[in-house]
């Protein structure tokens, strides 16, 4: 009985018209940091950042921060229309961070990513985040 009951399931969700596959909603706008970055020599970091962002919106701006105790720094894009492509995918930002009071250390450091969107069509703007901290290496 266990293994009909699937079966019957299906059957009458396609005699009512209701499909059991659910259909798939444009997926969220979001940015995403990677668990590691790149400590170079030079004691900066480089950081891959994934943005996805649907059609209907436009990103303008980015920008990445990074504190690791007394040393910070940042980097960023924009303002530039199209600075990411939106087409509802992940894209990646590739960003490279000197430390403006001293180099980086291999660690753990707190990271901050911000993208800024604007709607095409002409409605308010969004601000995306995530805040990770990333292990450099």
């Amino acid at each position: 009985m266990r293994s009909i009951t699937p079966l019957l399931a299906g059957l009458l969700l396609a005699s009512v018209g209701i499909s059991p596959v659910t259909s798939h909603a444009a997926a969220p706008s979001a940015v995403v940091l990677p668990p590691k970055g790149t400590l170079n020599a030079d004691g900066s970091v480089d950081i891959t950042m994934k943005v996805r962002c649907d059609p209907t919106r436009q990103a303008f701006e980015w920008s990445i921060d990074i504190r690791q105790g007394a040393i910070y720094g940042n980097d960023s894009a924009g303002p530039v229309a199209g600075v990411i492509t939106c087409n509802g995918k992940f894209q990646t930002v590739d960003t490279h961070v000197p430390g403006a009071n001293g180099p980086f250390v291999a660690g753990a450091a707190n990271v901050q990513a911000l993208v800024q969107l604007g709607d095409v069509a002409g409605g308010g703007d969004t601000e995306l985040e995530d805040r990770a901290v990333v292990r450099l290496r």
